[in-house]
């Protein structure tokens, strides 16, 4: 197949990656109320209410590797309620966010087209649409990771060393927020040697990444430590190709996972050309971001400690949108055949999508209406408790 619009499509506007951002956003945001919290909002609940000092003290000893998305859920805190709907907000809008850069990114390596339809595949997306209710760092992790190419390509085109002083910054913000994120330097590098213009812009990016690293390895030598936090992660089986080609960005809809594939095997068998920016480049960085951290975890796994688990991959889901968007767009080609692939995606999505936003959504959990009863029945004096005498696994 061929892109042969690519070139003659109207330039981006503006107002593009807004619009594709209030959608993700309202998108994600719909329903956010109804879910029970879970165990994992409640350890962000629980941590983001805490002092600072207190805070601190608590990542000294476990979750090190949330502890900046459990200070800015502190400051999230201050102004808005800890309620589902308010506490889960504070990701529909970093989704939406994301979505912004999935539109900015896909202008910078493609088509006005092309920069679009990925961002409403983003939007429609099982794991993000999961993510963006879902109050963990998962969705401002793929916020982070696509600005931050965005970043890293702007600093590749113009090439001057101040810019990559200010990447080296962003990529140490972007690991101690979520410590998986220094896997996408790999697709950084894709980006540095397809959209450098001057020859010595490897070497400021090789300099940035090492002054990166250097700052960073204390901090991934302490979360070493830390390791026994995942201990119910199980070791690769069977059913880790099932996580890898559905989970980890269709979350539990094999119909959309279906769907997206069929998209990609049709836009593969029609080959594919790309406009803006040298040829390839966008499957090229998008194909490294998603397979380099993968096989990092996956590896991982096998070599020392289970720790592969879907939705660790969430910052890889803007590339994943890209991916598939440019699918949409190469199988689509006119605007109202795009629009038919992209309501076919969205309506094997529908299913999850709504199942997701049930009242027991959150591995069945009922946090949300044990608190009810509480406030409903509770008199002075009465005490609640909590304990771990049932075993329960995600």
């Amino acid at each position: 197949m061929a892109v042969a619009a690519a070139t003659s499509v109207p330039r981006a506007r503006p107002w593009d990656a807004v619009a594709v951002a209030v959608l993700t956003a309202t998108v994600s945001a719909a329903g956010a109320a109804r879910p029970s919290l879970w165990f994992d909002e409640a350890a962000t609940l629980s941590a983001a209410t805490r002092s600072v000092p207190r805070l601190w003290r608590m990542v000294g000893n476990i979750d090190a590797v949330h502890g900046v998305y459990y200070l800015l859920m502190h400051a999230w805190y201050t102004v808005f309620p800890t309620t589902e709907f308010a506490s889960r907000l504070s990701s529909a809008l970093a989704a939406g966010v994301a979505a912004a850069g999935v539109v900015v990114l896909g202008t910078q390596l493609s088509s006005r087209t092309v920069a679009v339809t990925a961002g409403v595949v983003f939007a429609i997306l099982p794991r993000v649409t999961w993510a963006g209710m879902e109050t963990r760092s998962y969705a401002l992790s793929m916020a982070v990771a696509v600005w931050l190419t965005v970043f890293c390509v702007l600093a590749a085109r113009r090439g001057r060393p101040r810019w990559w002083s200010v990447y080296a910054v962003l990529l140490v913000a972007a690991t101690l927020l979520n410590v998986f994120l220094v896997l996408i330097v790999p697709a950084h590098a894709v980006v540095v040697a397809m959209c450098a213009r001057r020859p010595r812009t490897a070497r400021y990016w090789t300099v940035a990444v090492a002054a990166a690293a250097a700052a960073t390895v204390p901090f991934l030598v302490f979360a070493q430590s830390q390791l026994f936090q995942v201990q119910w992660i199980s070791p690769l089986g069977s059913d880790t190709v099932g996580e890898i080609l559905q989970e980890q960005y269709f979350d539990l809809s094999l119909p959309a996972a279906v769907t997206g594939g069929v998209i990609l095997a049709a836009a593969l068998a029609a080959g594919v050309r790309f406009g803006a920016g040298r040829p390839g480049a966008l499957p090229a960085i998008t194909l490294t971001w998603i397979a380099t951290p993968t096989a990092a975890l996956l590896a991982y796994s096998v070599l020392r400690h289970p720790i592969y688990y879907p939705r660790y991959l969430s910052f890889t889901v803007p590339a994943f949108a890209l991916l598939l968007g440019l699918g949409v767009v190469t199988v689509g080609r006119s605007r109202t055949r795009i629009t038919v692939v992209l309501a076919c995606l969205a309506t094997a999505a529908a299913p999850n999508y709504l199942a997701q936003r049930g009242p027991y959504a959150k591995a069945g959990m009922d946090y949300s209406a044990v608190a009810d009863v509480s406030a409903r029945h509770a008199a002075p004096g009465d005490c609640l408790v909590l304990d771990n005498s049932t075993t329960w696994e995600p």
